[in-house]
């Protein structure tokens, strides 16, 4: 049977470890029943009524977990950050090779202008969402509203560049949004309430069980799942639980935006949970690309295609763990 030394082991090993911990433990012990018992095998009525509250109950807080780490749009957010980081580099680019080019003073002139005016706004590809995202449209209203900065892309052949770099901003910008509205729809119960009523199925599902070995005249056919929640339990105190700290290694100890309390933090995409953090991938289209213009300077950065990689990574905001 579990003793109760060797359930201790787990309720405090997992009280101290985050969310992550949490949800795949239980979910480890629901895969062990449902190994166990099936159609042709099925558990006696009073095990089989604990389950199912058990599996509900993990089913429950599992996907209060996946939405506060992990949202659909946080592809979306990723592959829109490329195209922003691809064209806020190769406008870069071109405005620096034309600030170096002394052969047309006018074009060397507006590339300096667009130079000045993307320092004066700090404008990085290696800011959080946020910050680049702010940045960004900080700069582009100030050329919107600049009939000279206007001018001075136009002339240096970068308006495709600066068009995808403005479009890519907003649809970051937007698709945040949506991502911050999808959550705060969540259903308002917290992490730490799911994780507990999770626990207290959970003691329920093992006191059964055990109850059954003890008693029930066929004690033999509960051995194996028995030994093998023993050997998941060793497994782990010896290795998961080992490491020193209460917090999530990489994990993302998340509740997301449903006001979590106890354990539970608030995060977003984060960790290696499965979270999604906002680093840059590969490059994306970024669209309405144009010829840089015959009066490029042959310079080995100056871009020709608003594809054109953009180097650095951005972390999303809700990094903290999806």
């Amino acid at each position: 049977m579990l003793t109760n030394r060797q359930q201790a082991q787990v309720y405090y090993g997992i009280d101290h470890k985050g969310n992550f911990y949490h949800v795949n433990y239980h979910l480890r012990v629901a895969s062990r029943f449902a190994a166990r018992f099936d159609n042709e095998h099925p558990a006696p009525a009073l095990l089989a009524s604990q389950l199912t509250c058990f599996n509900t109950a993990v089913a429950a807080e599992d996907d209060l977990f996946k939405l506060s780490t992990k949202s659909d749009l946080t592809p979306l957010i990723q592959e829109w950050d490329t195209k922003r980081d691809n064209n806020t580099s190769s406008l870069r680019a071109m405005a620096q090779a034309f600030a170096l080019n002394p052969g047309d003073a006018q074009k060397q002139a507006d590339g300096q202008r667009i130079l000045d005016q993307m320092k004066h706004y700090a404008m990085s590809n290696d800011d959080n969402y946020e910050n680049q995202g702010s940045k960004t449209l900080q700069f582009c209203q100030a050329v919107d509203a600049s009939a000279t900065l206007t001018a001075a892309i136009a002339n240096i052949g970068a308006t495709a560049f600066y068009q995808a770099l403005k479009e890519a901003n907003e649809q970051c910008r937007l698709l945040i949004d949506q991502r911050n509205a999808e959550r705060a729809e969540a259903p308002q119960q917290t992490m730490a309430d799911l994780r507990k009523h999770t626990d207290n199925e959970y003691r329920d599902l093992i006191m059964i069980l055990n109850a059954y070995a003890l008693t029930d005249e066929t004690a033999t056919s509960y051995r194996t799942l028995i030994n093998v929640l023993n050997e998941d339990i060793n497994y782990y105190e010896n290795t998961v639980f080992a490491g020193s700290g209460s917090g999530d290694s990489g994990s993302g100890d998340s509740g997301g935006g449903s006001g979590d309390s106890g354990n539970s933090g608030d995060s977003g995409d984060s960790g290696n949970s499965g979270g999604d953090s906002g680093n840059s991938g590969n490059s994306g289209d970024s669209g309405n690309s144009g010829d840089a213009g015959g009066d490029t300077p042959a310079d080995p950065t100056t871009p020709t295609d608003p594809t054109n990689p953009g180097g650095g990574g951005n972390d999303d905001p809700d990094n903290g763990m999806e």
